[in-house]
């Protein structure tokens, strides 16, 4: 048989196998949509939320109070070359006392004397350990002019032991989730091909070659897992619908713009192409199997 009437025969044979089997392609697809659209959605959730969740300052800030008299520009610059200080912002003393008063709203208060010195901020960048933020702030209080500093790292221990632990967490759910969708999805195109074996037998019997036999059963597979990953993004979809102006109205609460959406496009046309080549393959397994028992 020719290249072009072989593959004729395995595309016919191909959906022939869907008519006949309508009802349990049918319950494959569906189930195996229903798995995918599991991790689809949480990892659609966790893409729209990075955005958000990377704007959050975690750099911890250096607040230098200065003696009066100091110069300002020198000491900005000072503080300004050392490796591990991002950014340095200066805060007159009036602003700082302004500031002050709107925190305890005495906004409308005159102030007759004020007690603050101008003040630095010294912004350590995100990548520095505590460790490291106590050796920049060392270095600052060793500057001419420098009356005292404050600083907290406690905050950013926490946060990072926090995050860590969240990783690790995310990271076993992930795990255990992927391994059921794929436990699902094989099991679904598994069923599918549990009626083959006695097609296997006669073409092997009438002495077919192994991938002209395997051939429409791995195409199965890619079209079945292909529906399945399009039938995944309906439902996550419509899953974002529902939740999506619930979640913005949370979000305003908190003055952040999160809209929830689908991945861009080429993001879904890669899930679906991987997610046909997962179908494409363990239908092609199944068929060997299939294919092995036959020769027995």
């Amino acid at each position: 048989m020719s290249y072009a009437s072989s593959r004729a025969w395995a595309l016919k044979e191909t959906f022939r196998g869907f008519r006949q089997n309508f009802s349990l392609f049918s319950l494959a697809t569906f189930l195996s949509a229903l798995a995918l659209s599991i991790p689809l959605f949480i990892s659609t959730i966790f893409y729209e939320l990075a955005e958000p969740i990377r704007q959050i300052p975690t750099s911890v800030e250096i607040t230098v109070f200065t003696k009066s008299g100091t110069d300002m520009e020198k000491l900005s610059k000072a503080v300004a070359e050392i490796e591990t200080i991002e950014r340095v912002s200066l805060v007159p003393k009036d602003e700082a006392i302004r500031s002050l008063n709107e925190h305890l709203g005495l906004k409308d208060k005159a102030v007759k004397h004020n007690p603050l010195p101008d003040i630095l901020i010294a912004t350590v960048s995100s990548s520095t350990s505590p460790a490291g933020v106590d050796a920049a702030a060392g270095r600052i209080e060793k500057i001419e002019g420098v009356d005292m500093l404050a600083y907290e790292t406690d905050w950013r221990e926490k946060l990072d032991a926090l995050s860590n632990a969240a990783r690790l967490g995310l990271l076993c759910l992930g795990i255990v989730v992927l391994t059921l969708v794929m436990l699902v999805v094989a099991a679904s195109i598994r069923l599918t091909t549990l009626s083959v074996q006695p097609q296997m037998k006669a073409l092997y019997l009438f002495g077919a070659s192994p991938s002209f036999a395997m051939r429409p059963i791995a195409w199965r597979g890619f079209i079945l897992m292909m529906s399945a990953s399009l039938g995944a993004i309906a439902i996550t979809y419509a899953g974002l619908a529902v939740l999506g102006h619930p979640i913005a109205t949370v979000a305003r609460l908190y003055e952040v713009e999160l809209a929830l959406a689908l991945p861009p496009v080429d993001w879904c046309a890669g899930f679906v192409i991987i997610c046909s080549l997962i179908g494409y393959i363990i239908a092609l397994l199944s068929a060997q199997d299939a294919w092995r028992k036959a020769r027995r």
